[in-house]
C-alpha cells in the first residue's frame, strides 16, 4: 500500500512540475507573437497610390500681424521642398513627408541662419485638403503660432476671354501681372512677382540723386477686387497692412485704390 501511494505522489508531482515549466514558455511566445503582429500593423500600414504632385501649390492664411504664403515645390512619399513668404522676406522650407490614415504631415524647417527661423509642421488633410499647421522658432524665447491655410487653385487663362481693359476686359486675380507687374504706387514704383513678394522702390524726399530706398513686403487677393499688401516695417508708409480696391471704368486706365489717396496704376514706360 505504501508503494502505490508513493509512486502516485510521485507521477502527481512529476506531472505538476512539468506543467509549470512550461505554461510560461507558452504565454512569453504567444504574447511575443501577438506583440510582432501588432508592430507589423503599426509599422506596415497599407495605402492607396497617392499623386503627391497634388500636394504641390500656394497655400495662404493669416499668421500673426500679417498673412503668410507656404509654397510647396516639391513632394513625394518621403520629402517636400519648398518655401514661405512672409512680409516680403523669403524663406526656404525642406523635410519630411509622413502619410497617415487621415492626413498627410510636412515637417519642414527653414534654413536655421537667420534669428526668426523656425520648423512648421502642415497636417494636410487627405478629405478637403484643410491645412491645420504651427511654427516653432528655433528660438525659444519667441512664441509658437497656429494657424491654417488654404490651397489656392491653379490659375487658368481662358484664351476665348483673353482680353486687356484696352477691350472692355476685366481686371483679375488671374490676368493681373500681365498688366500690374511694374506699376506707380504714390512717390515710387512697385514690383510685384508670382511668388507673392513685391519689391517698392522710392528716394526719399529731397533725396532724389541719392541712394534708393527699397521696401519689400506680400501681396494677395482676397477676393476678386481686393488687393492686400503686408509691408515689412518701415517709416514710410502710415500703415503696415493695406487694402486696394479695382477701380476699372471704360475708356479710363484700370487702378486700385488704397488709403491715404495711394493708387496703383500700370507703369508703360
Amino acid at each position: 500500500m505504501k508503494t502505490h501511494v508513493a509512486l502516485f505522489i510521485g507521477v502527481a508531482g512529476l506531472l505538476f512540475s512539468s506543467s509549470c515549466s512550461s505554461d510560461p514558455v507558452e504565454d512569453q511566445t504567444t504574447a511575443l507573437t501577438e506583440k510582432t503582429s501588432a508592430d507589423s500593423l503599426e509599422t506596415d500600414l497599407w495605402f492607396p497610390e497617392t499623386d503627391f504632385d497634388t500636394l504641390c501649390g500656394l497655400y495662404t492664411g493669416d499668421f500673426g500681424d500679417g498673412f503668410i504664403n507656404v509654397v510647396l515645390t516639391y513632394v513625394n512619399d518621403k520629402k517636400a521642398i519648398g518655401y514661405n513668404v512672409h512680409k516680403g522676406l523669403q524663406r526656404n522650407i525642406s523635410g519630411s513627408v509622413v502619410q497617415k490614415a487621415d492626413r498627410f504631415e510636412l515637417t519642414l524647417n527653414e534654413p536655421g541662419d537667420n534669428p526668426y527661423d523656425g520648423i512648421f509642421v502642415l497636417n494636410i488633410s487627405k478629405k478637403d485638403g484643410h491645412v491645420d499647421a504651427s511654427w516653432t522658432a528655433n528660438d525659444p524665447k519667441i512664441k509658437a503660432k497656429k494657424f491654417t491655410l488654404k490651397k489656392q487653385p491653379v490659375k487658368q487663362t481662358d484664351a476665348s476671354k483673353d482680353k486687356t481693359y484696352y477691350d472692355d476686359g476685366e481686371i483679375t486675380e488671374d490676368n493681373f501681372m500681365d498688366l500690374f507687374s511694374n506699376a506707380n504706387l504714390g512717390d515710387g514704383y512697385v514690383e510685384f512677382k508670382e511668388n507673392g513678394i513685391l519689391r517698392f522702390s522710392y528716394y526719399p524726399e529731397g533725396q532724389e540723386k541719392e541712394q534708393q530706398e527699397i521696401i519689400k513686403g506680400s501681396w494677395k487677393f482676397s477676393d476678386p477686387k481686393t488687393l492686400i499688401i503686408n509691408w515689412s516695417k518701415n517709416t514710410h508708409f502710415k500703415q503696415q497692412i493695406m487694402k486696394f480696391k479695382l477701380s476699372q471704368n471704360k475708356d479710363e486706365m484700370p487702378s486700385f485704390d488704397g488709403p491715404n489717396e495711394l493708387s496703383i496704376y500700370p507703369d508703360y514706360y
